[in-house]
């Protein structure tokens, strides 16, 4: 099966991409998606449909009555990266622009299977909800994701996360953890008050040390500080500096004891005058599906439906809120691009077709109409 018999016509590949582009074109770089949302919120009310916005800034849309049983697909509406400019362009196949493919892809494909949906004229044997959600990158820790998932707990029976690489299936949630460290000093000048503990050498040196950490290649843990910041002048003694820091492990115990050994590196760098605080800034559950349950194997079947080869992964996305609140959850990819997170970042326009393909064959065999 190539596409559902009951659903209408896919759209042409460029209407879908320039539908795409014309939604990337408003930014939505973290804690900052709601122009973006306000876009789509149009364009859906344009194709026929009823969204809504919950507290937290998800745009959603239901198809079927509301009732236990459901099945939530998610996409998410915001970028890994606040750039003051993000020029957008389709060449050569390509869609290049940040946020193209991570998550552009999935947001093309959640939007259109929405409109399909709605045009059927059909009802589905379980509700669907189609949730474009805030907060899944950088220090949003998943707020829109867990938020839908907290509001609906007791109808869920499964969350997709369209989101990757086309042919992953992401049945484990890697758990993280996410720390901002800090230093403060009394700071001075460099001359007339050299010797005096600067922020910037302090954290500098802890950094420095997380290095001589030995981390277990199984379970795989990781750790990276993304972020370091601090210092006002050249010719000043920093007062302050700060950076954050990302810890992921497959194992809840190995990310444990990962944060209790960079809590002490830090604690150890102090030299008085100068303090150090640590704080959790963000705080991911894991969880994972065996690849014999339902959702995984539906996933699967799907791929095969689309012409897809399945493959399993680990990772941290959206379906960690749900596995987190004892929900089923996977993320699954609908595009193939490269260099995500990155201003470089692309999107293999034609990864759309099969990718679309894939999560029409799954809600088929998810959520059939009745």
């Amino acid at each position: 099966m190539s596409w559902p018999d009951w659903l209408p016509a896919p759209p042409a590949l460029d209407g879908l991409c320039d539908d795409l582009l014309d939604l990337l074109q408003t930014p939505a770089p973290p804690f900052k998606e709601a122009a973006r949302a306000t876009r789509l919120m149009a364009r859906l009310s344009e194709g026929g449909l009823s969204p809504w916005q919950d507290a937290a800034g998800n745009v959603i849309v239901r198809w079927g009555a509301a009732g236990p049983g459901a099945i939530a697909l998610l996409a998410h509406l915001d970028t890994a990266l606040d750039l003051p400019e993000n020029p957008l362009r389709r060449e050569g196949g390509r869609l290049y622009g940040h946020g193209s493919a991570d998550d552009g892809s999935g947001l093309a494909v959640l939007w259109k299977l929405a409109e399909l949906t709605a045009h059927s004229g059909r009802s589905p044997s379980r509700p669907v909800y189609f949730v474009a959600n805030v907060g899944e990158e950088g220090l949003g820790d998943l707020r829109g994701a867990r938020a839908f998932v907290q509001d609906h707990l007791g109808e869920l029976a499964g969350v997709v996360a369209l989101d990757g690489r086309l042919g992953d299936i992401v049945h484990e949630g890697i758990a993280s953890r996410r720390l901002e460290a800090s230093f403060e000093t009394p700071g001075g000048h460099s001359w007339s008050d050299f010797g005096s503990p600067s922020a910037i050498h302090l954290i500098a040196g802890a950094v420095a040390q997380l290095d001589s950490l030995r981390l277990p290649k199984a379970p795989r843990t990781t750790l990276n500080v993304g972020v370091i910041a601090g210092g006002t002048a050249v010719n000043a003694i920093a007062r302050r500096a700060t950076c954050l820091i990302d810890l992921r492990s497959e194992d809840p115990d190995q990310l444990h004891r990962l944060e209790r050994q960079v809590r002490e590196i830090f604690d150890a760098a102090v030299r008085p005058p100068a303090e150090c605080s640590l704080r959790t800034v963000g705080d991911r559950p894991g969880g994972k599906l065996p690849r014999s349950h339902p959702l995984v194997t539906a996933a699967a079947a799907a791929l095969m439906d689309a012409g897809e080869k399945a493959s399993y992964a680990t990772g941290s996305t959206d379906a960690n809120a749900a596995l987190g609140a004892g929900v089923p959850g996977i993320c699954c990819g609908v595009g193939r691009g490269a260099l995500a997170h990155t201003p470089q970042e692309w999107l293999e326009e034609a990864s759309l077709v099969p990718g679309l393909q894939f999560a029409a064959a799954l809600l088929h065999r998810l959520a059939p109409p009745a």
